[in-house]
């Protein structure tokens, strides 16, 4: 419409250096990002979809577009990092898994080792020796081992536990909290 003409989409001020929110694109992310998409990815869902076709100004202001791109960016951060967390979180649960059914399965082959060796031993234990128990020490290195990428495996593997990763920081992030007491 005529009386939005010079109006700014998102600030409602009038601007005499504006883009045209359908036809432009601007810088954000090493890329170039229609505007149109960028509104669309950072308004809130309560409020109706962006329409080429309907009646509001169809430009914004540049300072608009720099706080949109600000955003737009925060965006994209905001849900690499919870990406980020959610494969560290499902792999501390996995790695949690494994540790109890291990404990579980260890625990119960002794039971059995103990009962077996109950029923071996003599009534009378009074020469016996006591068994001296003595903590294992495992040293592990703490390496990211890249492998080939030829093959379909992920390229980052943990040093300690083997585990694959696509990602070098995810591999990192994985040791980070996965293996902070080793």
């Amino acid at each position: 419409m005529d009386i939005f003409e010079s109006c700014c989409r998102t600030c409602g001020n009038e601007c005499l250096e504006s883009l045209g929110i359908y036809e432009e694109s601007v810088q954000a992310l090493d890329k170039m990002v229609p505007i149109a998409e960028m509104l669309a990815a950072c308004l809130p869902a309560s409020l109706p979809a962006l329409e080429q076709a309907d009646d509001y100004p169809k430009q914004i202001c540049r300072i608009c577009v720099k706080k949109l791109s600000m955003a737009y960016e925060f965006s994209h951060q905001w849900l690499g990092a919870h990406s980020e967390f959610n494969v560290a979180l499902k792999f501390e649960q996995r790695r949690k898994r494994s540790l109890a059914s291990r404990s579980k399965s260890q625990s119960q082959a002794k039971c059995h080792e103990v009962k077996s060796r109950d029923e071996q031993l003599p009534t009378e234990t009074a020469d016996a020796v006591p068994l001296k128990i003595e903590p294992a020490v495992a040293v592990a290195s703490a390496t990211v081992e890249i492998t080939n990428g030829s093959d379909s495996r992920p390229g980052f593997k943990c040093g300690i536990c083997n585990e694959s990763f696509h990602t070098e920081k995810a591999c990192k992030f994985h040791f980070k909290f996965s293996h902070k007491e080793q």
